[in-house]
């Protein structure tokens, strides 16, 4: 992955390009979050220069959450044929935690903000879930039900435990170690940052098919139809055609 620095005053020619990451877009969260979500965004009502600001905001997702994890995971692979001091292993793990929750906590909530949602509710108490939930279906309601059953579902199986291990162990250290050793297991962190990105993507969709032109929507498209060539997850549907399933942003399987 390359960056390009857009300087003022000089022609393109003459930007620095600076190598930013190893990393591709044959990994399934780069394509879906740094290269669908653009594509999708573009498709909404929301209006310039607030879509170029949501863009941005989508992106640094990616480049200042998921992929320093992503670079964190890599390190944690390479760990386990490396004879290394408990404290370095120890530590990689921890940063690793550290910056998929900042992606997922901070920099999906402030994009969520630009599009006019509110989700800080996903981050709060059971009883302040609930509340936020009900208002935000209130203000939204094509979203359907499914969506606030989905949300619970990682609540309960990842989301709570990490902010546990990063609020009251990595920055408090209210709790013992010994209660989230599971956090220092490599196969718990490939599995946590796959449900942190996955997570992440399913709620952008959602928020940005709320904002879909009417009588547009999209579908997901089957995992067994997406190739290497062509591995998009989404596309649009026009119900008003008649090959097309009469699907609408409520329709969206996340």
């Amino acid at each position: 992955m390359w960056k390009v620095n857009v300087e003022i005053g000089k022609p393109p020619a003459q930007w620095k390009v600076e190598h930013f990451a190893d990393v591709g877009a044959s990994e399934e969260f780069v394509q879906q979050l740094m290269l669908e979500m653009s594509e999708l965004l573009d498709g909404t009502t929301i209006p310039e220069p607030k879509r170029s600001e949501v863009k941005h905001a989508i992106m640094t997702i990616s480049t200042e959450g998921l992929l320093p994890a992503f670079e964190n995971l890599k390190r944690i692979r390479a760990s386990l044929t490396k004879q290394m001091p408990v404290l370095n292993r120890k530590q990689v793990y921890e940063d690793f935690s550290r910056v998929l929750w900042h992606g997922y906590k901070d920099l999906m909530q402030r994009a969520a903000l630009l599009m006019g949602a509110k989700i800080g509710f996903l981050f709060d108490t059971n009883a302040k879930f609930e509340r936020g939930l009900a208002e935000f279906r209130q203000a939204h309601p094509s979203v359907p039900q499914g969506f606030g059953d989905h949300l619970r579902t990682q609540r309960t199986n990842w989301q709570n435990d990490l902010a546990d291990f990063r609020n009251l162990f990595l920055e408090h250290r209210q709790e013992e170690p010994e209660k989230f050793s599971v956090f220092y297991q490599p196969e718990s962190a490939e599995a946590l940052f796959d449900s942190v990105w996955r997570t992440t993507a399913d709620i952008l969709v959602m928020l940005l098919a709320i904002q879909l032109p009417p009588g547009v929507g999209l579908e997901e498209i089957p995992a067994t139809k997406r190739t290497a060539q062509n591995p998009r997850r989404f596309r649009w549907v026009i119900p008003s055609q008649p090959d097309l399933p009469d699907i609408s942003p409520s329709d969206l399987i996340v």
